[in-house]
């Protein structure tokens, strides 16, 4: 299994190379710097006006359940057939910390802090993994950078799952020679696992390096995590879907549409433009390109680079195909689309969360690229090939192309990120403004002080929290 083999790179367990001293303070000091970095990022994105909006189910199922059950009756308590433990807490923080009226901007904080987290997390488990520190890095990057994100999943409670989901393969996949990694992963599985069900996706990996013992907390934290959501979704099961399911069709052409293509770009109408345009070759060739890349990934890469990269595909394949089958739609029926329902090509949350893993996958491929070209330690083997394959001139030209690919990949992410960095039309741009509505609810309250005041919230006017006046009013005097 990936145990039985050192890490690359003179690295040890994640650690850095250099006196034991010198290691341990940059093993603590590097993430720590990484996870400031991620948030700072996180948060730059986001509006004044997003990051001051409560979102759906923050407010009127995770705030709402906590006024009437309390925080520990709320906590486990299941919505829409599943378990949701690290928003509730992160809601309960939030409104605990904080005054009333500045709620939404504290769970936006709290949100990208959670995510930011799950970023440097990235980064500490891919040591011995993934050979490239500008891959490890980009890798990390994704929670607060993946284009769509702001669009929808970025800083709510009521998204956290899918950036929890996005930790769990590396924390699968990572190497654990010790009990406080094994236990520190094994509770960060387990939180996934109360958190969202689709954990389950990587239950082949649960079993990865099972005859390691330092792995049983991981495996125990996943299963537990994993069979609590499968026993609340059978008790209490989500209501059943009332339009009819998508085609085949409409779900593959829609991977290429939605999070494939929503790796390069957070506008998803100006994709649908595109096809209109030009017809739905724009998305398909370039995926069938990416499809091809993967396949040789998969022959080129070292045993963890492999498993890295498949769990990239299988992923995002999961994310979206289990979604829309879940959730049929009308918009999501992208193989029957004509050129007006194109142009109205909508931005969906699986999207952004099914193409976290596809910007993964893409740096995974550059890893593999980079390390066949010789620019990281701990290549494969000396020049890229395989000994014995070709020699001289050819050699060397294939060599180049490992690693014209590779920084051709590295380019292509980092230049993602930076061009769909400010994003000024997301669902929560347009309010309603939670401060504002606190402020308005201040005078019905004075009036009614026993009463509970009901607070607009996004995404449209059947969203809202019922707070009690009494809180509202005891920040009113604070």
């Amino acid at each position: 299994m990936l145990e039985t083999r050192p890490p690359v790179g003179g690295m040890t367990d994640g650690e850095p190379t250099g006196s034991p001293v010198r290691r341990r303070v940059l093993s603590i000091v590097v993430p720590l710097v990484i996870w400031v970095v991620i948030a700072l990022a996180g948060w730059l994105r986001l509006t004044p006006q997003v990051r001051n909006t409560l979102w759906a189910e923050d407010g009127k199922v995770f705030l709402g359940e906590q006024y009437r059950l309390g925080v520990a009756g709320a906590l486990f308590h299941d919505y829409a057939g599943y378990l949701h433990v690290v928003p509730r807490l992160v809601v309960a923080v939030a409104s605990h910390i904080g005054p009333i009226d500045r709620l939404a901007v504290t769970v936006s904080a709290l949100c990208v802090v959670v995510a930011a987290a799950v970023g440097a997390a990235v980064w500490v488990l891919t040591a011995g993994v993934i050979r490239s520190v500008v891959a490890r890095l980009l890798l990390a990057l994704i929670p607060a950078l993946v284009p769509l994100g702001p669009m929808e999943i970025q800083a709510n409670a009521a998204n956290l799952h899918w950036f929890l989901m996005f930790l769990m393969p590396f924390a699968l996949l990572t190497p654990v020679r010790s009990w406080s990694k094994g236990i520190l992963l094994g509770i960060a599985t387990l939180l996934a696992g109360l958190t969202e069900i689709q954990i389950v996706a990587f239950f082949p990996l649960f079993f990865v390096g099972i005859r390691n013992r330092y792995r049983w907390p991981i495996i125990l934290g996943s299963v537990i995590g994993g069979a609590a959501q499968v026993v609340t979704t059978l008790t209490h099961p989500r209501a059943a879907a009332t339009v009819p399911h998508e085609t085949v069709a409409d779900m593959v052409l829609g991977y290429a549409v939605q999070p494939f293509a929503g790796s390069f770009t957070w506008s998803m109408p100006a994709v649908g433009r595109a096809i209109a345009e030009n017809g739905v070759w724009v998305v398909v060739l370039p995926l069938v390109v990416a499809a091809v890349l993967t396949a040789l990934g998969l022959w080129l890469g070292a045993p963890g680079q492999r498993w890295m990269l498949g769990s990239m595909v299988w992923a995002s394949a999961a994310v979206w195909f289990g979604a829309v089958f879940l959730n049929p739609n009308q918009m999501l029926a992208f193989a029957h689309f004509d050129a007006g329902q194109w142009l109205g090509n909508w931005t969906f949350r699986y999207s952004a969360a099914g193409s976290m893993y596809v910007i993964g996958a893409f740096v995974v491929l550059a890893d593999i690229a980079l390390t066949r070209g010789g620019l990281v330690r701990g290549g494969l083997v000396r020049g890229g090939l395989d000994r014995g394959a070709v020699t001289g001139r050819h050699r060397v030209g294939v060599v180049w192309v490992f690693r014209v690919v590779g920084i051709l990949l590295v380019l292509g992410v980092a230049l993602s990120f930076a061009l769909n960095f400010s994003v000024d039309k997301a669902n929560r741009q347009a309010g309603p403004y939670w401060d504002q509505g606190i402020e308005t609810s201040e005078s019905r309250c004075a009036q009614t002080p026993s009463a509970d005041a009901s607070v607009q919230i996004a995404p449209g006017p059947q969203w809202a929290v019922s707070v009690p006046c009494a809180i509202i009013d005891q920040d009113a005097v604070r």
